[in-house]
């Protein structure tokens, strides 16, 4: 049956989706309190979200934005590192700009190299916190379990572990 004339913007688009409604058994699926939600045929469209640990450190935080984005790129491995720059073909000295010792990885920068270690031992030094660098993958767990608290402190720490990113991204 083709979609009448004279509906709402909003109900031509359930009208035409009305396939999703044949699959659900009807429209009951979606209705709460006698009202129809559209957020539960959404759910009921997209059932699974994909759940990565480092929301609350990255869309939480209280860093400014451009470092925020950084650290975004960081945490997924996006950011372009010299190793990732080299495996597009493209023609670059590969050492790492800040210690001029090894290769750049993203591993490498944070926080391997000791110009970026000892400026996170600084800043761990300066948040209260003793103990030793970790390597990358090991900081930014803990920077994801400190970013579930909502203490001053923890805030402390997600702003200082992104802006120290920042900072050390650009060398």
């Amino acid at each position: 049956m083709p979609i009448p004339n004279g509906l709402t913007w909003s109900l031509r688009k359930i009208w035409h989706n009305r396939e999703v409604f044949l699959q659900a058994n009807g429209v009951d699926l979606f209705v709460q309190a006698g009202k129809f939600r559209i957020q539960k045929m959404y759910k009921y469209l997209h059932p699974f979200g994909v759940q990565v640990g480092w929301k609350r450190l990255i869309c939480n935080s209280h860093a400014s934005p451009k470092s925020t984005l950084i650290a975004w790129l960081a945490v997924q491995n996006r950011l372009a590192t010299k190793d990732r720059l080299i495996s597009w073909h493209l023609n670059i000295y590969g050492i790492c700009g800040l210690c001029q010792l090894e290769n750049e990885s993203l591993d490498h920068l944070f926080f391997s190299c000791y110009y970026s270690k000892e400026i996170w031992r600084q800043v761990l030094i300066h948040l209260g916190v003793s103990r030793a660098v970790l390597p990358w993958q090991e900081e930014v767990q803990i920077a994801v379990k400190r970013s579930k608290s909502k203490k001053k402190k923890a805030c402390k720490y997600s702003i200082a572990f992104i802006e120290s990113i920042y900072y050390v991204s650009n060398g």
